[in-house]
């Protein structure tokens, strides 16, 4: 058994939360650090009413339509057992265990301060009353046959491991219809353990695409593409969100970022590994280039433009390890030039 105990007004003081959200932040944070050392997933009891609580809060907080696809059955962390049972098995189900056993209730969840208690104890009586079948709204915006419960572990001998980036190149996307484009994003989430994106998430990203820049980020990864560019997939627990290491063997320098290295001999000790910092620049031939302008020209997504490594020379930026982010890259500039 874990028990924790956390001072929870005191926290929802410093994060300028409710006392509510607050506690749900707390719980699940320490509830990440047990399946952290232990791989497991995280079972909660929402069901179907609780969904439709969720809808209503969301829309009178001025949710949109991404309010409807709340509390997912699993969402790569959290699996949400009870939201498979229909309305009156749920019922039958909390009969039966307040029969048998002692259920104790957060003195809190009867206080009509909080919003989410005067819908539960307002609306969903109506709701009841005028036969809401809450079991089937909840699966009207869900898709169980896209449940696929994974979750990260030692991996076995014979247990293969997601890819966690994926870049598609800009002929490829062009070439494609819509319905092709929904069905090639869709199948490189599922190389990757993912659900299908919704169908208004990827409407709303393909409008985007045709502008300047288009970009969509859900739980559990990310999609960006630019006008000319390509479509990349990266998964949030990609080691391209983890910042570069550099150590010194002898006389060689070696720089690490995403699973790839970078070698160079430093017998003096004159070179160091960096990142980029806004309005920086780089020396190439024909004198100096903004490192962001060539980030843009690789195709580099914004979110991930800090973390590319760079080569430093007496505390100034020479190379651009592109080499680092995807091993088809070449390093920018090609030629290091050094002012001496």
């Amino acid at each position: 058994m874990f028990i924790c105990k956390k001072k929870i007004p005191n926290l929802a003081l410093k994060l300028k939360k409710g006392l509510e959200e607050t506690g749900r932040l707390v719980r699940y944070h320490e509830l990440k650090k047990i399946t952290r050392k232990n791989p497991s997933v995280i079972l909660t009891g929402h069901h179907c009413k609780d969904y439709t609580e969720s809808i209503f809060l969301h829309l009178t907080r001025g949710g949109g339509k991404k309010s409807f696809y709340t509390l997912p059955p699993f969402d790569g962390e959290r699996f949400l057992p009870l939201v498979f049972l229909e309305d009156q098995e749920l019922k039958d189900l909390y009969e039966y265990v307040a029969t048998h056993m002692r259920i104790f209730e957060d003195e809190s969840n009867s206080d009509p301060i909080y919003k989410r208690n005067r819908i539960r104890m307002e609306l969903l009586p109506i709701l009841e009353r005028e036969k809401w079948n809450f079991h089937k709204t909840y699966w009207n915006f869900h898709d169980r046959t896209q449940l696929n419960i994974q979750f990260d572990g030692l991996a076995s001998p014979n247990q293969t491991i997601s890819p966690k980036m994926f870049r598609i190149p800009h002929e490829t996307w062009m070439s494609l219809t819509l319905p092709a484009k929904k069905e090639l994003i869709d199948f490189h989430l599922k190389l990757m353990g993912m659900y299908p994106l919704y169908k208004s998430g990827f409407e709303n990203f393909h409008l985007q695409s045709e502008g300047e820049r288009a970009f969509l980020e859900n739980k559990n990864c990310y999609l960006y593409k630019s006008k000319f560019g390509d479509l990349f997939i990266i998964d949030k627990k990609s080691s391209a969100f983890k910042k570069a290491i550099s150590y010194r063997e002898g006389n060689q320098l070696t720089i690490e970022w995403n699973q790839n290295q970078f070698r160079i001999k430093d017998p003096e000790e004159r070179y160091s590994l960096g990142s980029w910092h806004h309005g920086q620049k780089i020396q190439i031939r024909s004198g100096n280039k903004e490192i962001s302008e060539c980030m843009r020209e690789n195709g580099i997504p914004f979110f991930l433009r800090t973390f590319i490594p760079i080569l430093y020379f007496e505390n100034e930026p020479i190379q651009i390890l592109f080499s680092l982010f995807s091993k088809n890259e070449k390093n920018y500039p090609k030629r290091i030039y050094l002012e001496r």
